[in-house]
């Protein structure tokens, strides 16, 4: 997935903006950021509207309904559920003997950061803008930050069996991104 240019992208479509435009504002090459585009454009985060030949992209502000944050909370438990599969697979084991991540470790990891913690963090994020907005009552937002915390919680509880805490950690230190709030 493309988590890494997600928020930037969310960050510069307050008004219209061009594909180019985009690009040189997220600081990223096409190749990267044209998938995250149209994948935030699947998950409904984009809009797009065309100028002649030229396509334009924008955030969507409004509050999703109680049913569509619903799918986003279960396609993140069932993001969950791959990512235990992939560790039972692995026989929890992600080190070498000389702790060292493995190569199928670094890929489950980044698989971990990318859909089960920065994606419901940028959720997170857009739920608090969109009570800032009062888009959302405060006790709907207020419900919703609680639910995705507690799946956040969750993943990193979830983490523990892999007995690599600090592999685990500077692995995330190291490469993150950081997530930007969104401009208002």
């Amino acid at each position: 997935m493309t988590g890494t240019y997600d928020d930037r992208i969310l960050a510069f479509t307050a008004e219209w903006i061009t594909t180019n435009d985009l690009c040189r504002l997220v600081h990223g090459s096409k190749s990267g950021v044209i998938p995250a585009i149209k994948e935030l454009l699947d998950l409904g985060y984009l809009e797009t509207k065309t100028d002649g030949y030229v396509i334009q992209y924008r955030r969507i502000d409004k509050a999703p309904s109680n049913n569509q944050f619903d799918v986003m909370m279960a396609t993140f438990d069932l993001n969950k559920e791959i990512a235990k599969k992939e560790m039972k697979r692995l026989d929890y084991s992600i080190a070498t003997k000389i702790g060292i991540l493995t190569r199928k470790g670094e890929e489950l990891l980044d698989y971990v950061q990318t859909e089960l913690l920065d994606r419901p963090f940028m959720l997170m994020t857009r739920v608090k803008y969109q009570q800032t907005l009062k888009l959302l009552p405060y006790s709907v937002g207020n419900k919703r930050v609680n639910s995705i915390q507690k799946f956040i919680d969750n993943v990193l509880k979830d983490l523990e069996v892999l007995k690599n805490e600090k592999l685990i950690m500077e692995r995330f230190q190291n490469h993150t991104h950081k997530l930007q709030p969104f401009k208002v």
